[in-house]
């Protein structure tokens, strides 16, 4: 044991003076020399169970669990630094070095820093600025929350970077206490919003919420917490979990309370702890949602039972692949490495993890791995900027500093793995997206869906719900408190959960001092008004603690009227016998001016007998408590934000008359704060209204730096989300110069001016717009300031423009004015020396009674309402009759409070009541208008209960413009017909693109999209809508279709015509040469031909499309084939016959002629066959050509219907060649010459056809494929039959015997001539 310390003491004397010199190995994993070294944490081992030590000691990491997923993300490091060193384009001739550490506890490890940060062993503050500084420029990691906060400090000091891939909470984006920190993962607020959206997406309303006890998941909680409220969703259970945790009973509490959804936001060792528990304990039925740190976790999904807990969901890192990566941990994992702890330079150097395959690395959980990887390549890039790099080579001659890498790292754009590498003004990552996975029952993590942090995506969040398999076989789970109500019936909520619930059917004719500061009483109220203001806090140093002496500082009219008001509440009650007989109250006020220097004032309240003690024991000394029942104020939000802990101690009531933060509505934080102002919120709400009624799109929003004005900026953003307003322009008052502000609003076009501050600040900027002749805007007050009367409002109207406003009523407090003047009348003593303590001062006795009732009267009646809300709660925990109260009961502020919360009276025709959360539950507001007589004009109003109701009169507003109300916008809005595209980051600015023909713009659902008409519509340029195309064809009833139909009705007449024809006269020479019997078949075929013109007309139908083209391709490829035979007969007989008589004796012995004839039919028949079977024609709608037309016609497959044209075509040409030999046959007994004519006419048919067929797409190109077709039919016909008819009747003796043979033989004699 004693080795042991001896050993570990060494490393802790090694982390400082860096002089250990054991290891002699030069290979280690840790550590690699280079030009310039990044430190590296990772927590390879796991402190899990921290133990206390009886003096300072460094932890032994390589004794702690073993976490192989970071393990995987450590080698990923050390890859990305080889990478960088091999690659040629950056950092050129600089290599990179690393220094990384097991950075495994958040309380031990701080050598492993102290050794960063170190030069040549030693830590020293700066001597002269830029000396001994660190020898790394920048840090990677570390991975929690817990251990970035404990050594971020440390790096910060010297601006060192700290680039983490793993601390996501959202504390690390206060710059002003974290600088030089960034991260590439997504902060908390990212996980939480994906986890609320698969709330919202499966409608679960009661979930639990389990974090780990550490900075992590409390962030977690917290943000979760804000996400939920305003929204459906309640937090049924929460437990922040431990070592100690007891699983058992956290999981009987959940039972309970008969919630099915766990969210677990803890790191990976702590959820699988709990699942491993949930699995023993046997709990079921339950969907369990992860976070980022377990959601790919590769253990659990392999553990026997996992499958009965029931079904896991998960918000993870996309599931990136690292190119290369595996390569480096198999050529890694074959290398040998020295990891004895006597061979390593420092401590926590150590793995002890030889064991490991390289698959073992690969198959780990890759969470995470990605944003080491682009953190290295982050700060390499930083580093390669800072060394300007270029062509080959860095500038060597530069001196690098770690905040130079610092202020390229802010700087940061470029592209890994297609991930373009950006940081926000808070050092979190500007790109990327998380992946919705599921584990499924082949134990992985599957992905179903998705949520992008780019809104402009027309899908930013998605999940298919079909992939997941719910533990209940079927829908997805429910997760409510209570059902729904039926139609008809009330909600009635059932204890402190708003989801939680009676259903109650309605009933019959319903539907759903001495001194102005002090005075004794039975009963003391405090008293927090801010007399005076302390303007310059945060711009002085004090040298020694001391209270602020308020009486020196600005002096603020209307607060002291709103003190006086307190005062006059006060006596008031005391004068009444019904509220309060009997018994009488006193205060005690102070002038709270400051938030950070007036706290003497407030302990002063809440001490007894000038001592505060703490309880000894819950419930008990309940005497030591304060004096004071109640306190009223303060006034702002941030100076309540200091305040508030205070009181909520001992449950002191706290009702301010100002404090509008939304903040306050946490009752967890602020029990017993209630407040008679409505929140921000409700301001924010009636803001947006005047902003909408007056189509305003594109403005400024101008807020104080503090809590009050950062609340009612978040407000304002988030109410505006939805909606058409675009905020252009934001700055916090007094943190920037004010000219530069009004130029940046003027470069921006901006004429909308909305300024949320208080009254001090906002008249300052006024006054500044005013010197500065800012001119033509419309400034929207809000309630703070919207009723100064500190202007010379014409003046001001006519140089900076409008003033609308927001605010409360101005009700007129019966008695005040009677009581200021008697006031004032009398003498008080105001010295100092007379007061017991300080800021009990005002100095303002020369006021008159006409000075302060004059003053803006705003939260008057706040503060009046206050004092009577304390004064009757009081009334009712003293059980106060008619004439008198309980003397007997005791009275601490816990009971008055409670009675607070249950208020319900009338005030000045005002019914007093407060909600839930403190907040008033009544009221309205006044919307006002400076006009030029001076006055804040109540121009309008905004009712909040019991129904919001909205109302302004635009007659009564006197417009700058004089006359119409001025425009705020960035684009002007588009004409009809045209689309947005947004131009920029906002949505208000926009160019206008006319939507193209066949599209049409739908303003009211989407005003960025052209819309494509359907395929039976139609559609011009710019349209808003589409029409319905004309469908055209040719019906059997078109004067046209009705020609050619009788054509070939004609055709066919004629064919049997001159078929008979050729029968009588079967014998005779004309009829013999013609072709004999095979006139019969042509004409036959002819005649089928003809029944395709018939199928050219009418709607076309598959039968339609099919007889269109068949009987033609069909019978016309035999009549050709015949007219091939019948070619290459006559060639054969005047020539061949004399030539080859062999030849002519074998055609004729074989009929070769018939075989042809066969052949051709057999051959187009199969390829016809094939054709149908493959691609048959069918009808087609064409609406290519015609944007207003449907033309409806077949259509063929011209690859499959290639065959049977290719035949007719050879068949044609081959005719074609025949014909044209036997061109000097004798004339009068020459059928070439007639075929040759015939095809002259075909072919001269057809390319007359398919030029119009080029060039005109109309309906009417059927009837021209018809008569195409006719024409076809007719030039065999006409040209080549009626010549032998004409013969035949007309000129009988040219049909005879001995005329053909004195033909013959007179050709035979001049051939053998």
């Amino acid at each position: 044991m004693r080795m042991k310390h001896f050993l570990l003491s060494l490393c802790v004397l090694g982390a400082f003076l860096h002089v250990l010199a054991q290891c002699t190995a030069p290979a280690s994993e840790f550590h690699l020399e280079g030009d310039y070294l990044l430190g590296g944490l990772f927590d390879i081992h796991h402190d899990s169970t921290p133990v206390d030590h009886e003096r300072p000691e460094a932890i032994d990491c390589s004794s702690k669990p073993f976490i192989l997923s970071s393990y995987r993300r450590f080698q990923v490091m050390r890859f990305s630094v080889e990478e960088i060193n091999n690659s040629t384009n950056l950092l050129p001739n600089v290599s990179l070095g690393y220094e990384i550490f097991d950075h495994c506890s958040d309380t031990h490890s701080f050598p492993n820093t102290f050794s960063l940060i170190s030069v040549d062993g030693l830590i020293q503050p700066w001597s002269e600025p830029q000396k001994n500084l660190s020898k790394v420029m920048a840090v990677v990691g570390t991975y929690t929350s817990p251990m970035a906060l404990t050594v971020a400090p440390l790096l910060v000091m010297n601006l060192i970077p700290m680039v983490s891939y793993g601390a996501a909470s959202s504390v690390f984006s206060r710059k002003r206490n974290f600088p030089s920190f960034l991260r590439t993962v997504h902060p908390n607020k990212d996980v939480i919003e994906v986890i609320f959206n698969i709330l919202q997406h499966f409608n679960w309303r009661w979930v639990a919420f389990l974090n780990i006890d550490d900075d992590y998941g409390i962030d977690g909680q917290d943000l979760f917490i804000k996400r939920i409220k305003d929204t459906e969703i309640c937090l049924a259970y929460t437990k922040s979990l431990n070592q100690y945790t007891e699983y058992s009973q956290v999981f009987k509490q959940i039972e309970a309370h008969k919630i099915g959804i766990i969210i677990v936001f803890a790191p990976e060792w702590t959820a699988e702890a709990l699942i491993e528990s949930a699995i023993q304990l046997n709990v079921t039925n339950k969907v369990w949602i992860a976070g980022d740190a377990w959601s790919l976790n590769k253990r659990l999904p392999k553990k026997k039972g996992i499958k009965n807990v029931g079904t896991i969901l998960g918000v993870s890192e996309p599931a990136m692949t690292i190119p290369n990566f595996n390569e480096f941990v198999y050529s890694s994992k074959s290398q040998t490495h020295c990891e004895n702890t006597g061979q390593q330079e420092l401590c926590n150097q150590v793995c002890n993890c030889s064991g490991l395959s390289a698959e073992d690395i690969i198959a780990a959980d890759p969470s995470f791995n990605f944003p080491v990887y682009s953190a290295v390549y982050a700060i390499a890039h930083a580093l390669h900027n800072a060394l300007q790099c270029g062509s080959g080579r860095c500038d060597g001659t530069r001196t690098v500093y770690p905040e130079m890498v610092l202020a390229e790292l802010k700087t940061s754009n470029f592209t890994l793995l297609n991930q373009s590498i950006r940081f926000d003004k808070n050092g979190d990552p500007n790109y990327g997206s998380y992946s919705i996975v599921f584990w499924n029952h082949s134990g992985d993590a599957e992905e179903i869906g998705f949520y992008h942090f780019y809104r402009s995506l027309p899908v930013h969040f998605f999940i298919d719900n079909n992939k997941i398999q719910w533990h209940t076989k079927g829908e997805a789970p429910t997760a409510l408190c209570s059902e729904e109500c039926p139609v008809g019936h009330a909600k009635k909520q059932d204890g402190i959960h708003k989801c939680c619930f009676n259903c109650i059917i309605c009933p019959n004719g319903t539907y759903v001092n001495n001194t102005e500061f002090q005075l004794e009483g039975d009963y003391l109220l405090g008293g927090l008004f801010d007399i005076h203001h302390d303007m310059e806090t945060f711009h002085q140093t004090f040298d020694r603690p001391e209270a602020i002496d308020c009486s020196s500082q600005t002096f603020i009219l209307s607060s002291y009227r709103r003190f006086q008001l307190m005062r006059f509440s006060v006596e008031e009650i005391n004068n009444s016998t019904i509220l309060l007989p009997n018994v009488s109250l006193g205060y005690n006020i102070f002038d709270h001016c400051s938030e950070t220097h007036n706290f003497p004032d407030v302990l002063e309240l809440i001490s007894v007998n000038n001592v505060i003690q703490p309880w000894d024991e819950p419930n008990k000394n309940l005497s030591k408590v304060s004096k004071i029942m109640a306190v009223v104020g303060p006034f702002s939000s941030t100076d309540t934000l200091t305040l508030a802990p205070l009181f909520m101690t001992d449950l002191i009531p706290m009702v301010s008359y100002g404090a509008a933060s939304s903040a306050f509505a946490e009752k967890a934080k602020y029990p017993s704060f209630l407040r008679t102002v409505h929140s921000n919120k409700d301001v924010i709400e009636a803001i947006v209204k005047i902003i909408l009624h007056f189509k305003w799109r594109w403005v400024a929003f101008l807020n104080s730096d503090d809590a009050f004005g950062k609340d009612g900026l978040d407000l304002f953003i988030k109410r505006i989300e939805d909606t058409e307003i675009c905020l252009a322009y934001t700055k916090h008052l007094g943190t920037t110069d004010d000219s530069l502000m009004f130029k940046n609003m003027e470069s921006l076009k901006i004429h909308v001016v909305i300024v949320f501050a208080p009254k001090i600040m906002a008249e300052a900027l006024i006054e500044a717009a005013v010197r500065l002749n800012v001119t033509n805007k419309v400034w929207i007050a809000g309630d703070t300031w919207s009723l100064s009367n500190r202007f010379n409002k014409e003046e001001v109207i006519k140089n900076i423009g409008t003033v609308l406003g927001v605010s409360q009523p101005v009700l007129e407090i019966p008695g005040f004015s009677d009581f200021i003047y008697s006031f004032k009348s009398q003498t008080h003593c105001e010295n100092t020396g007379q007061q017991e303590f300080c800021n009990q001062v005002c100095n303002c006795s020369s006021l008159s009674a006409e000075e302060i009732l004059a003053v803006d009267s705003s939260y008057s009646f706040p503060v009046y309402s206050a004092v009577y809300a304390i004064a009757h709660a009081l009334h009712n925990a003293l059980e106060c009759g008619v004439d008198k109260c309980n003397g007997n009961i005791t009275m601490y502020p816990y009971m008055v409070l409670a009675e607070l919360k249950k208020s319900n009276f009338t005030l000045l025709n005002q019914s007093i009541q407060f909600n839930e959360n403190g907040d008033l539950n009544y009221g309205s507001y006044s919307i006002v208008s400076w006009n030029h007589s001076g006055d804040a004009e109540e121009i309008g109003f905004y009712k909040l209960n019991p129904s919001v109701n909205f109302y302004i009169n635009n007659t009564k507003i006197q417009w700058y413009t004089n006359g119409e109300v001025p425009t705020s916008l960035c684009s002007n809005e588009c004409p009809v017909g045209y689309a947005k595209k947004q131009d920029g980051i906002h949505k208000c600015c926009f160019n206008c693109n006319i939507c193209p023909n066949g599209t049409y713009i739908n303003s009211t659902e989407d005003p960025s999209m052209c819309i494509a008409c359907k395929q039976t519509e139609w559609s011009t340029e710019g349209s808003t809508s589409c029409n319905l195309r004309v469908v055209e064809y040719i019906p059997f009833t078109d004067g046209g279709a009705i020609v050619i139909m009788v054509g070939a009705l004609v055709l066919v007449s004629l064919t049997l015509a001159m078929s008979a024809l050729f029968a009588i006269n079967y014998n005779t020479p004309v009829v013999r040469s013609a072709g004999g019997p095979m006139c019969f078949l042509i004409l036959g075929c002819l005649s089928l031909c003809s029944l395709s013109v018939f199928f050219h007309f009418g709607k076309p139908t598959i039968s339609f499309c099919i007889l269109r083209f068949l009987p033609f391709l069909l019978f016309y490829t035999v009549c050709l084939a015949c007219f091939v035979v019948r070619s290459f007969q006559i060639v054969c007989i005047f020539k061949m016959a004399a030539k080859f008589p062999k030849l002519h004796s074998w055609w004729v012995k074989y009929h070769g002629q018939w075989l042809v004839i066969t052949v051709a039919f057999a051959t187009q028949a199969l390829l016809l066959l094939i054709g149908y079977i493959c691609a048959p024609p069918k009808p087609y709608n064409d609406t290519f050509w015609y944007p207003d037309k449907i033309i409806l016609g077949c259509a063929i497959d011209l690859k499959v219907f290639s065959g049977p044209g290719v035949l007719l075509l050879f068949f044609c040409s081959l005719c074609f060649i025949f014909s044209y030999m036997g061109k000097d046959l004798p004339k009068n007994y020459n059928e070439a010459k007639a075929i040759t004519f015939c095809l002259l006419l075909l072919i001269f048919t057809w390319i007359i056809f398919a030029t119009e067929y080029v060039l005109y797409h109309g309906k009417y190109i059927q009837t021209l494929n018809a008569l195409a077709v006719l024409s076809s039919l007719y030039s065999f016909l006409l040209w080549y039959f009626i010549p032998k008819c004409y013969i035949i009747i007309f000129e009988p003796h040219k049909n005879t015997q001995e005329y053909f043979q004195g033909l013959i033989q007179s050709y035979t004699k001049t051939i053998s001539q």
